[in-house]
């Protein structure tokens, strides 16, 4: 499935939804433009992370956010943005308020690679589908170590990773775990 604008994404964990409102063919395979509406009272979609190559535009469209940038947790509300620098540790918006809240998200590459928007856009889609399933943690990870792996090798490829391990270690563990897992058919963006 290729992810094109319009295609929305349903959190079933945290009951987020997004909007995908520019893909690669928008953004010349630069990036993406997400719309995300996020309901009152609820912990964040992904987890503490850094991106090696990619810029992050957080802009509060409606209601009150939290986030947290270098390890520093900060409010905003309607009409006020932050940044996310490439290797900084941030967690995207989560709702600090007692309404849904909207946020836009623009992801800009440091070079065009319509391959990393798909595959990053892919992962978000198929973890939904996993929660769907049953089939993630109450961190809204995959539960089966073989497709986290696959999913961590998928983010890998694109400078992707989660702050609570290494970067090196992770490294490790893609190429080893993470191929083990795709010779065995997992993936980190699954077709459907």
């Amino acid at each position: 499935m290729l992810i094109r604008q319009g295609v929305t994404i349903h959190n079933p964990l945290t009951q987020s939804q997004t909007v995908v409102l520019e893909s690669d063919q928008e953004t010349q395979g630069m990036g993406w433009l997400l719309e995300v509406t996020c309901q009152p009272n609820t912990k964040p979609d992904i987890a503490e992370h850094r991106h090696l190559t990619w810029t992050e535009t957080f802009e509060i469209m409606s209601g009150i956010a939290h986030y947290s940038l270098d390890g520093k947790q900060q409010m905003l509300k309607a009409g006020e943005s932050f940044q996310v620098k490439p290797n900084q540790a941030h967690i995207h918006p989560w709702n600090a308020g007692d309404q849904p809240m909207v946020y836009r998200q623009r992801n800009l590459f440091d070079q065009a690679n319509p391959a990393a928007v798909q595959d990053v856009l892919g992962v978000f889609a198929t973890v939904a589908d996993l929660a769907r399933q049953g089939k993630v943690n109450a961190e809204g990870l995959p539960k089966n170590p073989l497709q986290l792996a696959a999913t961590a090798r998928t983010l890998g490829r694109y400078g992707g990773y989660d702050t609570r391990m290494p970067i090196a270690v992770q490294k490790v563990l893609s190429a080893t775990l993470g191929r083990l897992a795709e010779l065995l058919g997992y993936r980190g963006v699954y077709p459907a």
